[in-house]
């Protein structure tokens, strides 16, 4: 266990810890829901939901860091937490490899979704230039971690004797690629998604979705301004703001990428509810009969089982049970739909025998008590000596 002289935490740091902390649990809650949706399309995952799960527990190691640094000074100048640099500065090589891999691996995971989504030859050309220029960029990022001081460990020990960068300057000139890829990969799919052929705020919508990661860039900006204003001859009293956005970026930038794909289970659930309130409302609904006796609407769900048998005159049936819409996507149901066709050229014997056969089968799918129908059964008087005979049966069969 290291050792360091405690300092009362500042009330600006503590805060700073609490936003990212509630951010960080926020971050986790969404990953997890994109899972469940990604399960319940039955899709499985994919390398874009695999590198985000790499990217969750690194987004949660930087706000463990930021905690760990609380108690050792953060806020208070140099001089006074001097005893505490030495392990400050050790965690901060471990932050710098974390904030590099981290927003790698967020990118990588985007343009893995593209390779997924789009079949466009020249936007799968453009995505797989950027994610070698994205992984070039995160070698870079790493070995600069490793190179910009000679010895090494003159990056964190103040006795080791040695020489360094200018660490600031590299700081800066990283996270500016870091926005640079950024644009670069939210503006891929948009000129797609305008030549696709869809209604306009359709259009709107999806370039949203896609510009939706912009806000992780606007961090970004911030965050490169508090870099400059970030003193190594007073690390501590220095970095109180330029510690927090570094801890809040990647959270935030795996929350944005990971909102959009939570569209499948926000539809199963706004279905679930339409469906269940309107289950109520189609009890209202009644058939209505034109001149011919053919049905105009919709009828009720009912059973067959009690259905009230229909004379040779237009009498309207009665429904005598609901069935709940719900029920009719039960998973252990199943949905069938079978129509019949015949032609008649006169009345015969054998057709009408034929009629009276059929009539006989419905009754007896009546008498199951497993099935209820979709759509209001009419007999008429006497059907005509030439003409088209259609007979449309949906049913559901519960197992």
């Amino acid at each position: 266990m290291y050792e360091y002289v405690e300092f009362p935490p500042l009330p600006i740091v503590k805060t700073h810890l609490v936003i990212n902390s509630v951010l960080a649990l926020l971050t986790v809650a969404v990953v997890a829901l994109r899972l469940v949706a990604r399960f319940l399309s039955g899709a499985g995952l994919w390398w874009d939901d695999y590198l985000i799960l790499f990217a969750l527990p690194q987004g949660l190691g930087m706000v463990i860091i930021q905690g760990m640094w609380v108690p050792m000074g953060i806020g208070y100048d140099m001089p006074a937490t001097l005893p505490n640099l030495e392990t400050i500065l050790k965690m901060l090589v471990a932050y710098e490899l974390i904030f590099s891999t981290t927003i790698s691996t967020i990118k990588i995971s985007v343009l893995m979704f593209y390779l997924r989504v789009f079949v466009n030859r020249s936007l799968r050309m453009a995505t797989i230039a950027t994610l070698v220029f994205v992984m070039l960029w995160t070698v870079a990022n790493t070995l600069q971690v490793f190179l910009i001081c000679r010895p090494f460990a003159k990056t964190y020990s103040l006795t080791v004797e040695g020489e360094c960068g200018d660490q600031i300057a590299s700081f800066i000139a990283i996270g500016a690629f870091n926005i640079i890829t950024d644009v670069i990969i939210l503006t891929l799919p948009l000129p797609t998604v305008w030549s696709l052929k869809m209604s306009t705020p359709t259009k709107l919508g999806l370039t949203g979705v896609f510009l939706v990661g912009l806000i992780v860039s606007v961090i970004a900006v911030i965050r490169i301004v508090t870099l400059t204003e970030l003193d190594l001859m007073n690390l501590t009293g220095t970095m109180i703001w330029a510690d927090f956005w570094s801890a809040t970026e990647p959270n935030l930038g795996i929350l944005c990428v990971s909102l959009p794909m939570l569209g499948s289970l926000w539809s199963r659930c706004v279905g679930a509810s339409r469906r269940g309130g309107d289950s109520s409302k189609l009890a209202g609904y009644h058939s209505s009969e034109n001149a011919t006796g053919g049905s105009t609407g919709f009828s009720k769900l009912k059973n067959r089982s009690q259905a009230a048998k229909d004379d040779h005159h237009q009498e309207q049936q009665q429904p005598s049970e609901v069935l709940p819409l719900e029920n009719l996507y039960a998973a252990n149901q199943e949905v069938h739909f079978q129509s019949a066709v015949t032609t008649r050229t006169r009345a015969t014997p054998e057709l009408d025998s034929d009629s009276r056969a059929a009539d006989t089968d419905l009754e007896r799918d009546r008498d199951t008590g497993s099935e209820v129908s979709l759509t209001e059964r009419t007999h008429h008087r006497h059907e005509p000596g030439n003409g088209i005979r259609v007979q449309t049966k949906w049913s559901i069969s519960r197992d």
